[in-house]
């Protein structure tokens, strides 16, 4: 086939820094077309990326311009209308996490996408974390042995001024707030690693107001999502999970961070990755840590400066999510994609957290 004809709903700072750049690069893509609410970011992306038609309604783009794929980089309350639109028009999808506002609109556009015979993926980015990739080989091999306990968290501190943006409010983002932003990539992460389904889980949801965190219970501002999550889970193999969420945990200069601690018969396994660099440590059982090498990753050091490439250096590489999404496409299925079906399954499990607490 020739090149894939591309077009871009959304033209955010993320849309710059993780879709568009890695369009640009790929030698099957053409970006088409561009679209944002007012006109005015997507006109900003268009020249910067040379991007010839800018739209301000996405209807209009998919009826203009003859797309083969569509990426989705819009407000979660967005991602099932565009979605269903764009497949129904015949094309293939890459949408942002998470997938969707509830399980039921999630469920729809599986349904859809299933029907339509199309390509779709949701953004799920840090499978391709080499870090995240090594746990993964390790358990495998059998290193710690069974799984027993674990922990997952993925925290950050760019809602401590207050509800970051759409994010931040039930309407657009989900009441979950920061377990649709954030935890939604944990989730995914857990699961993946441990290649199993989480099937019951216990949770609790925080919301900053006047500088203190109150519980769902106490909540006073009505359209705030929360901004700190909790749950206990257990996966369908018995394993026994607690996660953490959050962007109001004071940073410092890691910016954010992802730790996982995973505890087996024969011994345990940590990850610690931030924009600081990453480290992963394995010890048996009753004999000393020592660090397990990472290729393609900076080692963690704390006296260094902070940036996205020690946390993220695939970005900008055939490893990303939207250049898979690409080549699957073109026929290229070397690598593995996160469909819609791990979004409905993310998605599970982040309406079973709120409902829990919400009882």
């Amino acid at each position: 086939m020739g090149k894939v004809k591309v077009g871009v709903v959304g033209a955010s700072w993320f849309a710059d820094l993780w879709y568009l750049p890695v369009l640009q690069m790929h030698q099957d893509v053409t970006i088409a077309a561009i679209c944002s609410k007012t006109g005015e970011s997507a006109e900003k992306m268009a020249r910067k990326y040379g991007v010839e038609q800018v739209y301000t309604d996405y209807r209009e783009m998919l009826e203009k311009e003859n797309l083969d794929g569509i990426c989705i980089v819009t407000p979660n309350d967005t991602h099932k209308d565009i979605t269903l639109a764009a497949i129904r028009n015949g094309l293939h999808v890459i949408c942002e996490k998470p997938m969707a506002m509830n399980v039921k609109e999630a469920l729809e556009m599986e349904e859809v996408a299933k029907e339509g015979s199309v390509v779709h993926a949701i953004n799920f980015t840090y499978r391709e974390h080499p870090g995240i990739q090594k746990l993964k080989e390790i358990l495998e091999e059998g290193l710690i042995g069974e799984v027993h306990n674990s922990y997952f968290e993925y925290s950050g501190d760019y809602g401590l001024n207050g509800p970051p943006g759409w994010r931040g409010t039930i309407s657009k983002g989900g009441i979950g707030g920061v377990l649709q932003d954030l935890g939604s990539h944990i989730i995914d992460v857990a699961q993946y690693i441990l290649q199993d389904e989480i099937i019951k889980v216990n949770g609790s949801l925080f919301f900053l107001e006047n500088g203190n965190l109150v519980d769902f219970a106490n909540k006073k501002t009505e359209d705030q999502a929360a901004d700190s999550v909790s749950f206990l889970a257990q996966f369908n193999k018995g394993v026994r999970a607690s996660f953490s969420t959050s962007w109001v945990t004071p940073q410092a200069n890691k910016h954010q961070t992802i730790e996982i601690k995973l505890h087996g018969r024969n011994g345990s396994l940590h990850l610690l990755t931030c924009e600081l660099g990453t480290s992963l440590q394995y010890a048996k059982v009753g004999e000393k840590w020592q660090e397990i090498e990472l290729q393609g990753l900076a080692a963690l050091q704390w006296d260094q400066p902070p940036s996205e490439e020690k946390f993220r250096p695939w970005r900008l590489t055939n490893k990303n999510e939207v250049w898979k999404w690409i080549d699957h496409i073109t026929g290229k299925k070397e690598s593995q994609l996160a469909t819609f079906a791990s979004g409905l399954s993310v998605q599970h499990v982040i309406d079973e957290v709120v409902n829990s607490r919400k009882k």
